[in-house]
């Protein structure tokens, strides 16, 4: 099973051994259609090109471009293979899993105040946060930070802001 987070690109490889079970087929005609879990609907569909340095076929889908209306979820990838010296099956089907990108799981988690720290602290002449430094981390232990942001806010009386801008730095 391929997996990838949603909006990455997928990296399609098919390898052809011949019957010799030491060589790989490098002249076949090999073609690929994404499709969903029933085979009815057809997202993406191209040709692979044989790589000399990893003896496969190969193409890239990239979903900003292949497949704009990607969604997460469950989808099948049927390989057309023809033109071949031995005999191979005429289609191989390979499932592909679209997950959620976990980062972003991660970044919602820091901006509701998991695993993060705030520093770099300024306060206004009414004693009110103007400005700080929130960092993000994967986990507790702040082995991985995920993303840094500035705040900053304007006051106009104690305990009160008129702004609050949070931008990733």
């Amino acid at each position: 099973m391929v997996s990838v987070n949603k909006n990455e690109n997928i990296i399609l490889t098919l390898q052809l051994i011949k019957s010799d079970g030491l060589s790989v087929e490098e002249e076949a005609t090999v073609s690929y259609q994404i499709f969903d879990v029933t085979a009815t609907t057809e997202y993406v569909s191209g040709t692979a090109t044989f790589n000399d340095n990893t003896k496969s076929y190969i193409n890239a889908v990239v979903p900003s471009i292949d497949w704009i209306t990607q969604e997460v979820g469950h989808y099948l990838i049927v390989w057309s293979v023809s033109n071949t010296e031995d005999d191979y099956f005429e289609k191989y089907t390979e499932e592909l899993q679209i997950d959620i990108d976990k980062t972003k799981i991660d970044k919602i988690l820091g901006l509701v105040h998991q695993n993060i720290i705030i520093d770099q602290t300024q306060y206004d002449s009414f004693d009110n946060l103007s400005s700080a430094r929130v960092r993000i981390f994967h986990d507790a232990a702040k082995t991985e930070l995920i993303d840094t942001y500035r705040i900053t806010s304007v006051s106009k009386y104690p305990g009160k802001f008129v702004t609050w801008e949070q931008i990733s730095i």
